[in-house]
């Protein structure tokens, strides 16, 4: 399942903190910005939502600016549906492959770094694929506002 992973502060000088948030066996990194309000990945043309999943890389997303919710969907979970909030500060979410996920800024928009560990035979075509839910049956089953509520973790509502 994913996982929320505390960083350590290192060291403290006059008005500035150290962090070491390293992720163990990563080798790749993305960083990524989202102007105000933003969804990824947007909601397709039925309105529908869209999601990646990542057959072949793990990420490890921290926020480090603003704040932004992600929206989980993993089939082997016993609870498949959970909602988890990054705000900047926080711990890091550890998104296991095979995972839909999209998320949605804050108003102001936020700012999160990527950890990725991707697998010798990842591709970025295939790492970056969107998913519809309009077409995925069990997806679009889970995600409903008929639904039950997905599992909330540091969602304030």
């Amino acid at each position: 399942m994913f996982e929320l992973i505390p960083y350590q502060r290192f060291r403290d000088t006059p008005a500035v903190r150290f962090f070491d948030v390293t992720i163990a066996d990563s080798n790749a990194r993305d960083l990524v910005i989202h102007a105000g309000p933003a969804v990824s990945p947007p909601d397709d043309i039925s309105g529908a939502w869209q999601f990646y999943l990542h057959p072949h890389q793990e990420d490890n997303l921290l926020a480090v600016q603003g704040g932004r919710t992600f929206y989980l969907v993993n089939f082997q979970w016993n609870y498949p549906f959970h909602m988890v909030r990054l705000e900047a500060g926080g711990d890091i979410l550890r998104i296991p492959p095979g995972t839909f996920h999209r998320s949605v800024s804050d108003e102001e928009g936020s700012v999160v770094m990527n950890q990725a560990v991707r697998e010798p035979m990842a591709c970025l075509q295939r790492e970056f694929r969107v998913y519809s839910s309009a077409r995925i049956p069990k997806l679009m089953a889970i995600t409903a506002n008929t639904a039950p509520l997905p599992k909330l973790h540091g969602v304030p509502w």
